[in-house]
């Protein structure tokens, strides 16, 4: 028995032949897109001459060289590498010696960072001992202090202290009654009239210990 054939259909429909006259529409064709285009190189053109008159750049000249501008290495690097010193015309040497001046420069730097911190901390924990003599130079001398403490005492003294007004009349008469009647009694003693200036003596001794007595 043989193979049933079947018959082959198209995907896609064929394409709709215009009737009449086709070189005409062809050329109404081909006239439409010639202004079509034309339109829009006009607007183009338009826009371009929009955009060039409120440029604000238009007429400044920028050159590459102007653009091409470096810093040197040692303003754009922190770590110092192999290419900081290029273009220096430096021996191996001296590169070698400059990169271990600036890493000791660093270590330093960092040591000192270290042992401040370290001492502050010290500080702050000990009690202030130890040589002194920068504070006592700063601070008042003792015989400066008591100097203005005693000329302090005097100027209140002064202040507190009132002048004694004169005493009445009667008063006078009185102290000087009693001051006569003490000289008479005076002359009457025999100690007094046999030796007058060891008698005086020994009176002024006695007044002296009785000072000291009150005193203590």
């Amino acid at each position: 028995m043989g193979k049933a054939k079947r018959t082959r259909q198209k995907l896609h429909s064929p394409a709709v032949k215009t009737k009449g006259k086709t070189g005409e529409n062809a050329e109404e064709m081909d006239v439409a897109t010639d202004n079509a285009d034309k339109v829009s190189v006009k607007r183009a053109r338009s826009v371009a001459g929009s955009k060039a008159t409120t440029n604000p750049f238009l007429g400044m000249k920028i050159t590459t060289d102007l653009l091409k501008q470096n810093l040197p290495d040692f303003d754009t690097r922190s770590v110092v590498t192999s290419k900081t010193f290029k273009g220096m015309n430096l021996k191996k040497k001296d590169k070698l010696r400059l990169r271990h001046e600036l890493w000791m420069e660093k270590v330093d730097a960092l040591q000192t960072a270290k042992k401040n911190r370290k001492a502050k901390k010290k500080r702050e924990q000990t009690a202030v001992v130890g040589d002194l003599s920068g504070m006592a130079d700063a601070l008042p001398t003792l015989e400066l202090l008591m100097k203005q403490s005693s000329d302090a005492a005097l100027e209140r003294e002064k202040k507190e202290r009132k002048p004694k007004g004169l005493a009445k009349e009667k008063q006078r008469k009185e102290q000087m009654i009693s001051d006569i009647a003490v000289f008479q009694q005076v002359l009457n003693i025999p100690e007094f009239k046999a030796n007058p200036a060891a008698t005086m003596l020994e009176h002024l001794r006695n007044k002296i210990k009785q000072g000291q007595q009150m005193d203590t």
